[in-house]
């Protein structure tokens, strides 16, 4: 075979997909690269997320004082004042004014009075400092004993009247249950919220550490803005009313320590886009800057903005916990839908009772079926 004829068994060049030495060195750091900016690229959707979450408790909360002022209280209030005009009809009819016509026995005054003292035990439970149901609780809790005097609870509920269809009880004495077992949910939360409030202060002091780190990556992106975005500079009035606002909202984000809402002025207003949020923060910054230990930065700081959305949304958790103690043990079952749901379905009970207590007031205030009415607790 001639020297000059290529070997048929040898390929005449290397094949086009079998990387060189070099080539292999240099895929690393580009692996490297492109999994740390999925890594960013993945924190900056998580943060996005919680963002819209925490925005959606935020608003929720606003309605939901809204509404208790505008809707559960007034119910409450109307409800109270059912409550304490009837426990005052009441201990008139049974101690002062007796209505004419048969007397009431023993049995029935019995349990009137005690269904009495539970309506003024209800008025407490929301108006602890009721000076007239105070009064009529200690005129009449040493003549009216409970089956078991030691427990109020079962008092209560023994003071019930009997024809009640359901479980023995009137809705103000399942009020009553009710806000009493909120109490204690609302003391057990409370020692929850003390055991997360501990855990959410060392992540804090962690992501601390962690932000310190990036805090160069947020100076970085905030320094472009403001040369970029600064209104002195700008002749033109309208441009810098508009560049007057932005810097005003990256003076807000940069002062809360929120990269993200930097990153996304960065991305709509500078005229470049910006494809890679990282490497571009990190060639506006000093010459001969290290990106990857930019991209380790930028990523610690979004790590720990995540931590703190995620705190934020936690601590609101807790406060709807301790207003609510129906909600859920689970915190990550808990929505502001169902928070606002709760809330209604409230107040539709709370008006129920407060109308179902006018049928009660119709028969004390007509001396005609008062006395009927008591004879019937017995």
């Amino acid at each position: 075979m001639s020297p000059d004829c290529p070997n048929p068994a040898l390929p005449a060049t290397l094949p086009a997909d079998d990387p060189s030495p070099a080539q292999e060195a240099g895929a690393v750091p580009a692996r490297r690269a492109s999994e740390a900016q999925q890594r960013h690229d993945r924190l900056m959707r998580e943060i996005k997320q919680l963002r819209e979450r925490l925005q959606q408790w935020q608003q929720c909360e606003s309605r939901y004082h809204e509404r208790v002022a505008r809707e559960l209280q007034p119910e409450l209030k109307r409800w109270c004042e059912r409550l304490r005009e009837l426990a005052l009809r009441m201990e008139g009819a049974l101690f002062l004014d007796p209505p004419p016509g048969k007397p009431i026995g023993r049995a029935a005054r019995l349990k009137a009075g005690q269904w009495m003292l539970s309506l003024a035990a209800a008025v407490l439970a929301e108006r602890p400092d009721d000076a007239e149901m105070l009064a009529l609780r200690a005129r009449h809790q040493d003549d009216l004993p409970a089956e078991d005097a030691e427990d109020e609870q079962d008092a209560e509920e023994a003071a019930a009247p009997a024809e009640d269809p359901d479980d023995g009880l009137e809705p103000w004495e399942r009020e009553a249950a009710r806000r009493r077992a909120q109490a204690e949910a609302s003391r057990q939360a409370a020692k929850q919220g003390r055991k997360a409030q501990a855990e959410r202060e060392r992540r804090e002091r962690h992501g601390g550490r962690t932000a310190s780190a990036g805090a160069a990556s947020l100076r970085e992106v905030y320094r472009r803005l403001a040369s970029r975005l600064h209104p002195d500079r700008e002749p033109d009035e309208a441009e810098r009313a508009r560049k007057t606002a932005l810097m005003q909202q990256a003076n807000q984000a940069y002062a809360a320590g929120d990269l993200l809402a930097l990153l996304e002025l960065q991305r709509l207003h500078l005229p470049e886009p910006v494809a890679a949020p990282v490497v571009a923060a990190a060639a506006a910054a000093a010459a001969g800057g290290d990106e990857e230990a930019r991209l380790r930065d930028l990523i610690a700081l979004l790590g720990a903005q995540r931590e703190r959305l995620q705190a934020e949304i936690d601590e609101m958790v807790r406060r709807f916990a301790v207003l609510r103690p129906d909600l859920p043990a689970r915190a990550d079952t808990i929505t502001p839908q169902l928070v606002e749901t709760l809330l209604g379905t409230e107040i539709r009970e709370l008006r129920a009772r407060a109308t179902a207590l006018e049928r009660d007031l119709g028969y004390c205030r007509d001396p005609a079926s008062l006395g009927a009415w008591l004879r019937a607790f017995a």
